[in-house]
């Protein structure tokens, strides 16, 4: 006494088979590239939103009764904005070793003062206002 399966396995094959044949082609479809000023402005209004929707009579409506505090929204955006900075000069700092190279040499290492002064200055070195 087994079980006869044929006529389900039959069905299942012409359902995948219908399956197959009635799904929509795919598009491969690049998704736009954001830049990072574009991303910094982006999170800076993720959850407080920019001035046209806080004004909406549906937000002023919320906040009345109780739902959405805008300090908190607005701390929420800087911890989130903060982030972002924080992640940025990880990257920009942190991927390269750190390269070390012998200061150059400047002509800035003495002064005036504590150089010996004598009578007659070298040519070159002074103004010297003559009368006419």
């Amino acid at each position: 006494m087994g079980i006869q399966l044929n006529h389900i396995s039959g069905i299942s094959l012409a359902l995948v088979a219908a399956a197959a044949i009635a799904a929509p082609a795919g598009w491969a479809q690049e998704a736009p590239r954001q830049t990072i000023p574009d991303a910094m402005d982006e999170l800076t209004s993720t959850y407080s939103g920019d001035f046209y929707r806080n004004r909406s009579i549906s937000r002023q409506a919320a906040r009345i009764v109780g739902f959405g505090f805008p300090e908190r929204e607005i701390e929420w955006d800087s911890h989130a904005t903060s982030a972002a900075v924080r992640d940025l000069m990880l990257l920009q700092t942190g991927v390269d070793p750190t390269l070390r190279v012998p200061d150059m040499a400047t002509p800035f290492n003495t002064s005036l003062l504590t150089m010996p002064s004598s009578q007659a200055p070298a040519v070159g070195t002074e103004f010297i206002f003559e009368r006419l």
